[in-house]
């Protein structure tokens, strides 16, 4: 993985409001932290990061240039986004040593077109990251899953996948399911034709009918003594 590059600043302010006007400018907040160094509260340009975030991915890693701090190599850790807007709220970085192994979470990327899907499966992301183990410049940007050969009613396990390089450790369980092919649920729909109305109205017609007797009928009837 190639690394890239970053500037950033301590900023003084803490707290949401102090949050929210940093945004306004155009800022991010941030926080450095990791190999038992000091934690620094920091602020990056966001259209800066947002083009980082385009080129490398959220994978990146990156030397961060912090001002009268020098430059660290640094992971992100983790991402705060709007729900809505989906605009990034918050960076977490963390300091990483190039020699040293780290844990991280890598994006699942789905290639293939599933035989089960062109007979009328559904194919269901169960994962969309694994976590892994392995030397900061070891990190790809994602993990690629083949799905050409599933049927329906099959999946995709850890223990199926084939990493290309051996110093990446996938430290998720090996039955641990990443993809799958369901079958797609019928719903059956009663449907009442014209000829079926028509028949159920004559019924409750004739069961609702009622019955007047004659004058003529009613003499004809036997009178009790």
């Amino acid at each position: 993985m190639q690394q890239t590059r970053l500037d950033a600043q301590v900023r003084d302010t803490s707290g949401k409001g102090a949050a929210r006007s940093l945004r306004r400018t155009g800022k991010v907040p941030a926080v450095l932290y990791g190999r038992n160094q000091e934690v620094l509260s920091l602020q990056i340009d966001d259209y800066a990061f947002q083009s980082l975030l385009r080129s490398h991915g959220a994978n990146a890693l990156i030397n961060l240039d912090v001002t009268g701090n020098g430059e660290e190599t640094v992971i992100i850790k983790d991402l705060q986004h709007h729900p809505v807007k989906r605009n990034i709220l918050h960076a977490d970085f963390q300091r990483v040593s190039l020699d040293e192994e780290i844990t991280t979470l890598v994006d699942i990327e789905i290639v293939g077109s599933a035989i089960g899907v062109r007979d009328g499966g559904i194919l269901t992301l169960v994962r969309r990251q694994l976590n892994i183990s392995c030397l900061p410049l070891d990190i790809p940007e994602s993990i690629t899953v083949n799905v050409d050969d599933l049927n329906i009613g099959q999946s995709v396990q850890v223990s199926d996948l084939e990493i290309d390089d051996d110093n990446i450790e996938i430290l998720d369980d090996s039955i641990l399911q990443i993809v799958s092919v369901i079958e797609p649920k019928v719903v059956l729909e009663t449907v009442t034709t014209e000829e079926d109305e028509e028949d159920i109205e004559g019924e409750e017609g004739v069961e609702g009918e009622e019955t007047t007797e004659t004058d003529a009928e009613v003499a004809e009837k036997p009178t009790e003594e």
